[in-house]
C-alpha cells in the first residue's frame, strides 16, 4: 500500500485530469434543499472529497442527496416525511452533472421529491429546468431529460454501524420490558440469551447452515466469509494496516440469530487469541465491514462515508486516509466523506475540502476548495503553528493586520515590527532566516519606498552570472534602495571563507528573498496608502496635505489624530481607524487590490509548502 501522500495525490490527479474516472459526478447544485443556502453548488474536482463542518451544518444531508443521484437510488431512503417531521411539498430539489467517460459531454440530471400514494418520499429525475440553473441541452438521452448516472453505491454511517451483539445486548427490548425495570435485570436476561444463542452463531462461524427446525427456509444467516492469507489477503492486510493489528483470520457473517439482522465477526490473532465483536472495539467492527464493502465494490463505485473517524484513535485515522487514497487511485472510486477529523483532512489538497458554515441568516454556506488549516479553524480546532510576518514599524503592522483580518486569515499569522527598520531586517534578519529551513514560514514586508526600480529575482539571474560572486553581491545590495551590505554568514578561519562558500550563501539569500521578501505597493509607506481613498479624503480633506506623498503623509495622519483626539499621542489608534476606512472604501482605494494579492500570495505559499 502506497503511503506517500504526495505520490498518491499526484497519481489521482493525473488520472482525474485524463478523464479516467468513469461515470464521475462533477458537481451537485441545490436550488432548494433543506437548510442549505439556495443554489449552493459543490464541485468534485478531486476524487476523494471531504465535507468539513460543525454538527448540524448539513453534511449528512448532502451525503444523502449524493446517495440519491445514481440510477435506482432515492434520497427518500434516508430523508422521508413523518407526522413529527413533515417535508414541505414541491420545494426540495437538486441537480448534478456527470461525465460518463473521456469522450462524453457532461450530462445534467435533476432530482425532485415526487410524493405520491404509491411511492411516498420517492425522488425521481425530472425534465430539464433552466430556471433553477441547469444548462440548455439539445442532445439529451430522452426527450426532456438525461438518464441518471449508472454507478454502484456504498453508503456507510459510522455512528449507526452496530454489530449484531450491540444491537441486541444494548438496544433490543422484549415485550416484557417496562420503564421501571431495573437495568441489572435486563442485562441479566440479555446475557443469558446471548450465551444460549452463541452456540448457534459458533456453528455458523464453522460453516454450518443454521436454521430453525433445520428447515431451509428458516436459515438464520447469509453466507460465511473467511478472510485469511489464502482468501482475501489484500483485505486482511488493509484491516491490519488501519487498526494496527495482527489478525491472521477474520470470519464475517450477517445473521438474525440475536433477534434482529446484524453483522458478527470472529477474529483470530497472531498470538492465538480468538474473540468476537462482543469483545472488540466498535471501531474494529466498523472498519472491517467498511474495508470489505469498499474492496468488494465494483471499479468506479460511489463510496459515501459519514464520520468514519468514529471510535478510531488518531493513528488509525491517518492510516484510514491512506487506505481511502489507495482505493481511489487503484479502483477509481469516487469517495465522499463527512468528517470532523483533522487527521483525515491534514495534507489533503484544497480541491478535496469543502467547508460547511452557518451564515448570519441561519442557513448553511458551502465553500469549495479551502486549505485544511482554514477548515479546522472554522470548527474551532487549533492551528498548531502561526506564520510570522516582520515589518518596519507600527503603521505597517496595523496595515498588514487590517488586510489579514479583512481576508479572515489573521489567525494564521503573527505580525511583528523590528526596531531599526529596513536596514536591520535586510542585514540582520534575512541572513539568518535564509539559511535555516525552519524559517520557511517567516516573511519580511518592507515599506514601498525601499523597493528598487530594477529588482532582479533569483530565478531571472542569467546563467552566466549565477556563480559570479561580484554579480551576486550586486543583486543582494539591490534588494533595497539603501544598498545595504549583507555579510555572508560563512565559516571563518585563518585565511577567511573560501569563495565557493560565499557563493552558496549568497544564492540562499537571493532564493529566500524571491519568495519571502515583499514591499508595500506603489513605492509607498503605510501612512500614504491608507490616505488613498475617496472616503478618507472626503472625510478629512481639511487635515490632509495634498498631493499625498511619503514626505507629508505622516503629518497628515497627525493632523487627523489631533482633529479626532485633540492630542497627537493616539497615532496608532488613528492608523487603525484609517486602515478600516481604506478597506471599507476598497472600490475607490488605491493599492487595495495589490495589498490583498500580496497577503493571499503569502497565505497560499504557507499552505502549499
Amino acid at each position: 500500500m502506497e503511503e506517500n501522500i504526495n505520490t498518491l495525490i499526484e497519481k489521482i490527479n493525473e488520472d482525474y485530469n485524463n478523464d479516467k474516472y468513469m461515470n464521475y459526478i462533477k458537481y451537485i447544485q441545490f436550488p432548494k434543499y433543506k437548510n442549505l443556502t439556495n443554489d449552493t453548488k459543490i464541485e468534485f474536482t478531486f476524487p476523494l472529497t471531504m465535507l468539513v463542518g460543525k454538527n448540524g451544518t448539513g453534511k449528512s444531508s448532502v451525503l444523502q442527496a449524493i446517495y440519491g443521484c445514481p440510477k435506482g437510488k432515492s434520497t427518500g431512503d434516508y430523508w422521508f416525511t413523518t407526522a413529527v417531521d413533515p417535508i414541505e411539498e414541491g420545494k426540495n430539489k437538486y441537480f448534478y452533472g456527470y461525465k460518463k467517460d473521456s469522450a462524453s459531454r457532461i450530462k445534467e440530471v435533476i432530482k425532485k421529491r415526487q410524493n405520491s400514494v404509491k411511492a411516498p418520499d420517492y425522488w425521481e429525475s425530472d425534465a430539464l429546468d433552466i430556471k433553477v440553473g441547469m444548462k440548455p441541452d439539445d442532445n439529451m438521452d430522452k426527450e426532456t431529460r438525461n438518464n441518471p448516472v449508472d454507478k454502484d453505491v456504498v453508503y456507510f454511517d459510522f455512528r449507526g454501524e452496530l454489530s449484531a451483539f450491540d444491537k441486541y445486548f444494548h438496544f433490543y427490548k422484549s415485550k416484557t420490558d417496562h420503564k421501571t425495570r431495573m437495568f441489572e435485570q435486563k442485562n441479566k436476561e440479555s446475557k443469558e440469551y446471548v450465551k444460549k444463542q452463541s452456540r448457534l452463531l459458533m456453528r455458523a462461524f464453522k460453516g454450518e447452515k443454521v436454521a430453525y427446525w433445520n428447515h431451509p427456509k428458516n436459515i438464520l444467516h447469509d453466507n460465511l466469509e473467511v478472510i485469511d492469507v489464502k482468501n482475501g489477503r489484500e483485505k486482511l492486510e488493509a484491516i491490519n494496516f488501519i487498526l494496527g493489528k495482527e489478525y491472521i483470520e477474520i470470519r464475517r457473517i450477517y445473521h438474525r440469530i440475536y433477534q434482529t439482522w446484524g453483522n458478527s465477526i470472529l477474529l483470530k490473532t497472531k498470538n492465538g487469541i480468538q474473540y468476537s465483536e462482543a469483545n472488540a472495539g466498535s471501531g474494529e467492527n466498523a472498519i472491517i465491514n467498511m474495508v470489505c464493502a469498499i474492496m468488494d465494490a465494483k471499479r468506479d463505485s460511489l463510496i459515501l462515508l459519514d464520520e468514519p473517524e468514529v471510535s478510531l484513535h488518531p493513528s488509525a485515522q491517518i492510516k484510514l486516509k491512506f487506505f481511502l487514497l489507495n482505493m481511489t487511485m487503484k479502483k477509481h472510486h469516487q469517495i465522499i466523506i463527512s468528517t470532523h477529523s483533522m487527521m483525515l483532512i491534514e495534507e489533503m489538497p484544497k480541491q478535496a475540502i469543502k467547508l460547511f458554515e452557518v451564515n448570519d441568516n441561519g442557513s448553511t454556506d458551502v465553500i469549495n476548495d479551502v486549505y485544511y488549516q482554514e477548515a479546522f479553524y472554522s470548527i474551532k480546532e487549533k492551528v498548531d503553528r502561526k506564520n510570522l510576518i516582520l515589518c518596519e514599524d507600527t503603521s505597517a503592522k496595523v496595515l498588514i493586520e487590517g488586510i489579514l483580518s479583512h481576508l479572515k486569515i489573521e489567525n494564521y499569522f503573527t505580525v511583528e515590527y523590528r526596531h531599526g527598520g529596513a536596514d536591520t531586517l535586510i542585514t540582520k534578519h534575512l541572513p539568518i532566516l535564509a539559511l535555516d529551513e525552519m524559517y520557511d514560514k517567516v516573511f519580511i514586508i518592507l515599506d514601498g519606498d525601499k523597493k528598487p526600480e530594477n529588482l532582479i529575482k533569483y530565478s531571472n539571474i542569467p546563467v552566466g552570472e549565477i556563480n559570479d560572486i561580484k554579480k551576486l553581491e550586486k543583486y543582494i545590495r539591490n534588494l533595497t534602495t539603501s544598498n545595504s551590505i549583507i555579510s555572508p554568514l560563512v565559516d571563518g578561519g585563518k585565511n577567511g571563507a573560501v569563495e565557493s562558500q560565499k557563493i552558496d550563501v549568497y544564492k540562499k539569500y537571493l532564493k529566500y528573498a524571491q519568495d519571502h521578501l515583499y514591499y508595500l505597493p506603489g513605492n509607498c509607506i503605510p501612512e500614504s496608502i491608507v490616505l488613498q481613498s475617496e472616503l478618507t479624503r472626503t472625510t478629512y480633506q481639511n487635515n490632509i496635505i495634498e498631493p499625498i506623498d511619503n514626505s507629508n503623509s505622516k503629518d497628515s495622519i497627525m493632523n487627523i489624530c489631533i482633529n479626532i483626539f485633540e492630542k497627537d499621542i493616539y497615532m496608532t489608534s488613528t492608523m487603525v481607524m484609517l486602515t478600516k476606512m481604506w478597506i471599507k472604501d476598497s472600490e475607490n482605494a488605491q493599492y487595495y487590490n495589490e495589498m490583498v494579492n500580496m497577503m493571499r500570495k503569502i497565505y497560499n505559499y504557507c499552505n502549499s509548502n
